[in-house]
């Protein structure tokens, strides 16, 4: 720690409001010391530093950080902002839950806390405001009940955080220490941009952000501990430290669901799945019912023991038309069977709802022993079923996913699909229906699903718990459990011994203790494709200037160690075809040289780390194994056009020319390859954008594993025999 948070009213308060065991709360305010003085001292002027904190999925993060901001405010910290997701409802979720959990407007006399969401540069009013709270922390003249601390929530979208910036560049902030926080952190990074090539205009809006805070601590929350991740967030961001939060007792996360032949996990059978953009089915899956049941007679013994109102979601693919379906379908059983209770005792359909709900019973009993008798339950039903209300959770027919007062229904079934993967919490669910497979997901996507983690245990309704999905979908599960708890153990050797999660790249890809996660790695497809063989390119020229000039110093560091001489298998008479090359280079020299490569884009995080893991194997097998590097067109300037301000750009490979009777004149870049080892090419070029200069004197890298060797190589990696080098 650089220095040590005072524990103040705010914290303090925070922790008594979390209604946890009094060592609990200790706990709480320790860990959120422990991250709050990693970073910047509010008393020491300007500067800056990033922290990566990592918990589970639904297991405190959100607590976590709002303790921080009470002890921030403890500790003379003026300016809070809090980046909470990319949705609207995600926000208003944060800002609603910082609101209580703070006591935002609790006390008399002048507030603790000035709160907005999503301050706007044109609006007069937040810029008075924002003065206001700086000029009051800066007068002398005022005690410290006397200064307010500005919070400001903003969603994590291209436009609100620009105005953001805006307004903050028009204030000296010099001397004005501030917490800024990043919920769910990794959406920033792998994925969207991956999908839909929109991350590079976010990072820039937080690099902008960042810069107009020139005294200002970061932290980035996430519960998502993937290696692909991890490792670009380093690239990215260069965390100063890493924080891993422990779960608090009570909690129930992948381990307890997804134990060996674990009761708390139903397979739907293959025919009750809903297929993607295929007919919908006319009647509901029987094993939809089924999970019903489960869940109405989870929630009557609730309302008899009065221990609180209960949940279940309906977790179809994202098609809004298998949502309305599954809400339709929901919506007409709980009618039906109300309706069927509700007749004599000798009506056949209310003995066969009878029936049906007596082999739910029976299935609780398999993990709740305190389950009321059967017939208490049975005499609660009406009272759940009628006050249980179906809603589908999109935006279909309205300008925004609807906002839930979970207050007003004692029971609640949700029908959604992306806007209930991430962030957002379902209020006491105790059972979840995922009829979908795993699509395109990666294992964060998969573990963001998984809403049904939290702390049922501590609450007192686990047994009543089921999760209902396709058996390749459990087995996915099961193969995360074991990749989070490796890389939550590798995540706290680096918060214990300092270490940069720069330098544990390496130890990722040699590190035999975790084959586990470099198989599950594979299953992505950017890395899974660069491990077949073939060039490797790089797809990000790097916007961040400090990033791209120590990955330039690096290559001139390794090109100054060869032995390059003219290539000659090309009669070339430009500069601009003339190339030099070492063809004996030793292949852990390159290696050593691609684990320190920085890049910003995603893809190339996965697609390297990839080719960095066939080429740790090929090593395994011979570490003596040799490399060819070209330094391509040395002597001659060039240029390449970008196609966007991330950087992006799609090939930087001259390709071959034609002389005028049709035949090849100079063969292209890719022809410069050895073809029985590995080749690295090195270029340097400006770089423009829409005809204007972009960057100048950018180093790209691209690898070539021959497709036989790859093949070769690529067996031993997937088999998991792969080792040390």
């Amino acid at each position: 720690m650089k220095w040590l948070p005072v524990e103040g009213e705010q914290a303090a308060g925070v922790a008594k409001r979390s209604k946890l065991p009094p060592d609990a709360q200790n706990k709480l305010v320790q860990s959120s010391a422990e991250i709050l003085g990693k970073g910047i001292n509010p008393k020491a002027g300007p500067g800056s530093a990033t922290g990566l904190v990592v918990g589970h999925v639904q297991s405190g993060k959100t607590l976590s950080f709002t303790t921080a901001i009470g002890l921030a405010r403890d500790n003379e910290f003026p300016l809070v902002i809090v980046i909470a997701g990319n949705k609207d409802n995600l926000l208003t979720q944060s800002h609603e839950r910082l609101e209580r959990d703070l006591d935002v407007n609790g006390g008399e006399g002048l507030p603790a806390w000035k709160m907005e969401k999503n301050p706007r540069a044109q609006e007069s009013q937040f810029e008075q405001l924002i003065r206001q709270a700086i000029d009051n922390w800066q007068d002398p003249t005022r005690d410290a009940d006397e200064k307010s601390t500005l919070l400001l929530t903003v969603l994590k979208q291209n436009q609100r955080l620009a105005s953001l910036t805006a307004l903050l560049r028009k204030m000296n902030l010099q001397n004005v220490p501030a917490l800024l926080i990043d919920d769910e952190a990794d959406q920033a990074s792998l994925n969207t941009k991956v999908q839909r090539g929109e991350e590079s205009t976010t990072y820039t809006r937080l690099r902008e952000l960042r810069e107009a805070l020139p005294c200002h601590t970061f932290l980035q929350y996430t519960a998502t501990p993937q290696a692909p991740l991890l490792i670009n967030i380093a690239d990215n961001l260069s965390p100063d430290f890493v924080h891993v939060l422990e779960p608090g007792d009570g909690y129930v996360g992948g381990a307890a669901f997804f134990a060996p032949n674990s009761p708390y996990i139903k397979i739907i059978p293959p025919g009750d799945l809903l297929q993607p953009n295929a007919p919908l089915p006319t009647e509901p899956p029987p094993s939809l019912l089924d999970a019903m049941r489960v869940y109405f007679v989870g929630l009557a013994a609730s309302l008899i023991s009065k221990s609180g109102r209960r949940s279940m979601l309906i977790h179809p693919a994202r098609e809004r038309a298998a949502h309305q379906a599954a809400a339709g379908w929901a919506s007409a059983a709980k009618d039906e069977w109300a309706n069927a209770l509700s007749a004599g005792e000798s009506d056949l359909d209310r003995i066969e709802v009878i029936r049906d709900f007596r082999e739910a019973y029976a299935e609780l009993q398999v993990t709740e022993s305190g389950l009321p008798s059967f017939d208490e339950i049975i005499q609660k039903l009406p009272r759940a079923l009628r006050n249980t209300t179906v809603i589908e959770f999109n935006t279909r027919g309205r300008p925004k996913t609807p906002e839930i007062n979970w207050r007003h229904a004692e029971g609640w079934i949700l029908v959604g699909g992306q806007a209930v993967d991430r962030g957002f919490t379902v209020d006491s669910l105790t059972v979840t229906y995922m009829p979908r497979g795993m699509g395109m997901g990666n294992a964060d996507t998969l573990q963001q699903r998984a809403r049904f983690f939290g702390y049922a245990r501590a609450r007192g309704y686990f047994g009543i718990c089921r999760v209902y999905l396709e058996q390749t979908l459990r087995v996915s599960y099961e193969d995360y459990v074991e990749h989070e708890e490796l890389m939550r153990s590798e995540l706290r050797r680096v918060a214990e011994k300092g270490e940069s999660l720069r330098t544990w790249r390496r130890r990722f890809i040699l590190d035999p203790s975790l084959k586990p996660c470099r198989r599950s790695v594979i299953s992505d497809p950017y890395t899974r494709g660069s491990m077949a063989g073939g060039w490797t390119r790089q797809i990000g020229t790097i916007v961040d200037s400090e990033i791209r000039d120590a990955n330039m110093r690096l290559m001139n560091k390794l090109m100054s160690e060869l032995n390059l001489v003219d290539d000659t298998s090309y009669p070339a008479r430009s500069a601009a075809q003339q190339h030099q090359v070492d063809r004996d280079v030793p292949l852990q020299r390159i290696f050593d040289t691609l684990v320190e490569y920085s890049f910003e884009d995603p893809r190339d995080t996965a697609s390297f780390m990839g080719l960095l893991m066939t080429l740790a194997e090929g090593l395994r097998q011979d570490k003596n194994a040799t490399a060819a590097v070209y330094r391509m067109r040395p002597n001659a300037p060039g240029e390449r056009k970008v196609k966007n301000a991330g950087g992006e750009i799609d090939q930087f490979q001259q390709g071959p020319t034609r002389t005028a009777g049709g035949g090849r004149n100079y063969p292209g870049d890719a022809s410069f390859a050895a073809p029985d080892k590995v080749s690295l090419q090195f270029h340097v070029f400006d770089l423009t954008l829409g005809g204007s200069p972009f960057a100048s004197s950018v180093p790209l890298i691209t690898v070539n594993v021959p497709t036989p060797l790859a093949a070769a190589w690529l067996v031993q990696v997937q088999s998991g025999q792969q080792g040390t080098s």
